[in-house]
């Protein structure tokens, strides 16, 4: 794995469009004190991981996550994975889980083929985990925003400062002789993943 820093932001204009809704309480002080990235889709310096000024929304954009079908691909290229773990250090008396993802980027999908991209949670140390899934069916081309809503709750331990949040990302497109592409925002190039945090007192 490989350990690179991680920018804090904000990113006001997410939350007011809707994305989330505020949790009533969230600690004063949030910070990503850094991520590690292992799979095909995100190599070393590839992802980072924001939050906003709410506390209630990371935003995780990968660069080069691109999944693709057609001439000249390969088998590794209709699948990729990220797993990140991302080390989160907050006020003291909190505790957080997952409660919903939205995933934006582009997708070029012919008819008859089909895109699946999965999202999981857990917490090292902590028993359960959260899971998302979302479909992209064909036909279809141009930009998309899947939003997915927790199915299962996991939260962090409680009576620390610190947790340690596992992510782990799939995109797959079924095999096709025809071009096909999934989670490359042909504006920006990259795949976006917005992570809704509810917050709790212990």
């Amino acid at each position: 794995m490989h350990l690179i820093p991680a920018t804090l932001g904000l990113f006001t204009g997410l939350a007011s469009a809707g994305l989330i809704v505020p949790s009533a309480v969230a600690p004063s002080s949030v910070r990503v004190l850094g991520v590690s990235l292992l799979g095909s889709g995100c190599p070393a310096g590839s992802a980072d991981v924001q939050i906003d000024a709410t506390k209630t929304l990371l935003e995780v954009t990968f660069s080069t996550y691109v999944v693709q079908t057609g001439p000249g691909t390969m088998a590794a290229d209709w699948r990729k994975n990220c797993k990140l773990t991302i080390n989160m250090a907050y006020d003291e008396g909190f505790q957080f889980a997952t409660t919903g993802t939205d995933m934006i980027g582009f997708a070029q999908i012919p008819k008859g083929s089909k895109g699946l991209c999965t999202n999981t949670f857990d917490f090292t140390g902590v028993s359960g985990q959260s899971y998302y899934q979302v479909k992209l069916e064909g036909e279809m081309e141009g930009p998309f925003k899947l939003h997915s809503d927790v199915d299962s709750t996991s939260w962090s331990q409680c009576g620390g400062t610190t947790a340690i949040m596992n992510m782990n990302t799939q995109c797959n497109i079924s095999p096709t002789k025809q071009q096909a592409l999934i989670a490359v925002d042909r504006i920006s190039g990259k795949v976006t993943v917005n992570v809704s945090v509810a917050w709790k007192k212990c």
